[in-house]
């Protein structure tokens, strides 16, 4: 009797395990999932670009190279010198991993790519190929113009937001305050703009530059971009702060500039840039929806 319990229990511990089997195995990925990077880039010569995606934590494949049009990249190899390029997993989270590449843009053309693209043919090292929507990618050509707008100081801060502040160094007007995915990023990444000199809060006079940054978003002194009036004259030696935010969507990463497009007085236009970068950091349930947007499918652990 006691022989016969013993094989029943075995046949449903075996059971059990070739059903859980099944499920790990129905919840695997297909294919790597990369999370919407929003990239800005001047092409020139060569640009350094990290990219982040999900893949299952058993796939021990790496990233031979990423392509799209005439954009090439290939993953800069590993610390050591051996030219080998190591699995990085950046976070881990049971069946899934993010995983990180840093990679380098070439331009072999010698000359400046102007391109734009939404996904990547991804080249893997084990034979795989897949085109994987990326997010959005912009190159343009290099201002190498000096600014009229000097910039005095700059800092950011741990939860995404960004201060500048800039001084006229000649009368000028500015005509737009931005970024290249408004579209993209209208429910995610907010610029407040404020001057001194035509004061959009009254506020801003009892607090120095430095002290925004303690601040809620709504606290901050100056007006959304969106309500700015242009255009905003200013005289040589009048000053501009820029402040900006992006929200805690953390499947979207960052890597593009914020600009100021005006013409000065002498009727020369300029366009002056600032760079803004950011890193992922997902909890389970931003991998859970993210996974499920994407295929469609139900992922609860």
């Amino acid at each position: 009797m006691k022989g016969r319990f013993f094989w029943i229990a075995l046949g449903l511990i075996g059971i059990s395990w070739i059903a859980n089997s099944i499920y790990a195995y129905s919840k695997q990925l297909d294919e790597p999932i990369f999370l919407d990077h929003y990239i800005d880039m001047t092409y020139q010569d060569n640009l350094y670009v990290s990219f982040f995606y999900l893949t299952n934590k058993n796939d021990t494949s790496v990233i031979s190279s990423m392509n799209a049009g005439d954009l090439r990249a290939y993953p800069e190899p590993s610390y050591g010198g051996n030219g080998s390029h190591q699995i990085y997993n950046y976070q881990d989270f049971g069946r899934y991993v993010l995983r990180s590449v840093n990679v380098t843009f070439y331009n072999p053309y010698g000359d400046q790519l102007d391109y734009e693209t939404t996904e990547m043919d991804v080249v893997f090292s084990d034979g795989r190929v897949i085109t994987a929507p990326i997010g959005h990618i912009i190159t343009r050509p290099m201002n190498t113009d000096k600014s009229p707008l000097e910039q005095n100081f700059s800092s950011s801060s741990n939860n995404n937001l960004y201060q500048d502040l800039y001084q006229a160094i000649e009368p000028l007007t500015i005509e737009a305050v931005g970024h290249s995915f408004q579209d993209d990023l209208q429910d995610d990444f907010f610029i407040k703009i404020h001057t001194p000199k035509n004061p959009f809060d009254s506020r801003a006079a009892d607090l120095t530059f430095q002290e925004p940054m303690d601040n809620e978003w709504n606290d901050i002194p100056g007006l959304n971009v969106q309500d700015v009036s242009f255009p905003i004259y200013l005289n040589e030696g009048d000053t501009l702060s820029i402040h900006s935010k992006f929200s805690t969507n953390r499947t979207k990463v960052l890597y593009m500039d914020t600009y100021i497009a005006g013409t000065t007085e002498s009727g020369k236009a300029f366009y002056t840039t600032n760079r803004i970068g950011t890193q992922p950091y997902l909890e389970k349930k931003d991998v859970t929806e993210f996974i499920k947007s994407r295929t469609k499918e139900d992922t609860d652990e």
